[in-house]
């Protein structure tokens, strides 16, 4: 069964990532069918909690016609993440890097550090769109816990678990149903100190590894199982269970860990699972090493064509025969098919050729007005992007190679994140 795409997935975006070939199209047309909901960045559980907890608190503070409830939420995101450095260690949240280095500066200032929307105290760049808030809100809209609609608020079911699991554990340090805390989110600036005390522990308290049937329950119905309108129609529940039932030594991807969970899906009689993890195995065997040959091509401007081919050889042999037999007619569009074929019959020539119309073709795209990578009359390689210099993996390094995420590892780390917290 071929890929068909229309507009490309913008929850499938890899932040920082040069597509030149336009993969991410490809890899989230193709991983879309068994995850919906989640996205290469909503891998964190606590990011979850930290989005609902805060959009509860800036709905409680908009009740008394507070000017802009997002202002609430960008300072309860900024206390949160204090919080899950200092207390529980936490790393790799958005606004890390700010958040370590101005708490170990406020050691100077008592432990005190100031809360606010302004740029000064933001913990990103721009904290609206790079935040929480940017990055969560549709995976959570999709997930059936962020109603439809603007402003930005929480379904009933959302409001609802909030209130009942996470506003009593503030109660100790701020107050019942948070209302000291309320109160300090509608201040333009608010100060917060990091060391031990009934409001920080409070805080910590949202965030315990130790979750409670309740939390257990509703997270994997939401997150892993993808909602009351999951749109895998019930697949992603099912790819859950094969992913639980053989766990991985790591969380990334990779061929012959794919291959066994098409396998056990197979001898379940879920035929359409089967399907789908090998439709992303055939788009990964083309996927994997044309991206890095693109970006090997990237960095040879003005070389022969015939040099190239000659290196390709000399890495990769005559031919691939990591190429996945499915992959020609899995792959969507007129390039992708040719540069498999290109790939499985060692036509070097026809697939570099391939890879600058592809290339071209993505540019067109997005508007912009030259490719990246031309072949000329001549033969040569002319490069308008050049990219850092990279080395061919060898044959038998691709046999290997994964490197798109087909928003597998976020489904993992949400499993692992649950199981972890079992009450």
């Amino acid at each position: 069964m071929a890929l068909f795409l229309t507009d490309v997935d913008p929850r499938a975006r890899v932040k920082g990532s040069r597509d030149g070939l336009g993969a991410q199209a490809v890899w989230s047309a193709a991983g879309r069918p068994l995850i919906g909901n989640l996205t290469t960045v909503t891998d964190s559980l606590p990011g979850f909690t930290t989005l609902l907890v805060g959009l509860r608190l800036a709905e409680l503070a908009a009740a008394d016609e507070l000017d802009n409830p997002t202002n609430a939420f960008l300072i309860w995101e900024q206390m949160a993440a204090y919080v899950r450095h200092v207390v529980h260690d936490h790393r790799g949240f958005f606004g890390l890097q700010r958040i370590a280095a101005r708490a170990a500066k406020a050691g100077s200032n008592g432990g005190r550090v100031y809360l606010s929307a302004q740029p000064e105290h933001q913990i990103l760049s721009n904290q609206r769109t790079d935040g929480l808030l940017g990055n969560y809100t549709a995976p959570a809209r999709v997930s059936g816990l962020v109603a439809p609609g603007s402003p930005v608020r929480l379904t009933h079911e959302a409001s609802a678990f909030v209130d009942a699991v996470y506003l009593p554990r503030l109660e100790s340090g701020w107050g019942r149903d948070a209302r000291n805390l309320v109160r300090e989110l509608r201040r333009d600036r608010m100060a917060f100190d990091l060391g031990a005390s009934a409001k920080s522990e409070a805080v910590a308290r949202i965030f315990t590894p130790e979750m409670s049937q309740r939390e257990i329950d509703f997270y994997r119905y939401h997150l892993v199982e993808g909602g009351p309108s999951d749109p895998t129609k019930g697949r992603q529940a099912k790819l859950a269970t094969l992913l639980e039932d053989r766990p991985a030594n790591s969380i990334w991807p990779s061929r012959p860990y794919l291959i066994s969970i098409a396998e056990d899906a197979g001898s379940r009689g879920w035929s359409d699972i089967a399907d789908l993890v090998r439709r992303i195995i055939a788009c990964e065997s083309v996927l994997a090493p044309a991206s890095l040959l693109f970006s090997y091509l990237l960095g040879r401007n003005g070389a022969h064509l015939d040099h190239a081919v000659a290196d390709l050889r000399s890495s990769w042999g005559d031919r691939l025969d990591s190429i996945d037999p499915l992959a020609a007619s899995t792959l969507p569009g007129q390039e992708w098919p040719r540069i498999a074929e290109a790939l499985a019959h060692g036509d070097y020539p026809a697939l570099i050729r391939t890879l600058a119309e592809r290339n071209a073709t993505a540019m067109q795209e997005r508007g912009a007005a030259l490719p990246w990578l031309e072949v000329t009359d001549q033969d040569h390689l002319r490069v308008r992007f050049r990219d850092e210099p990279a080395d061919l993996p060898t044959g038998d390094e691709l046999r290997e190679l994964w490197r798109y995420p087909y928003f597998i590892p976020s489904l993992v780390s949400m499993l692992a994140a649950i199981g972890k917290g079992e009450a």
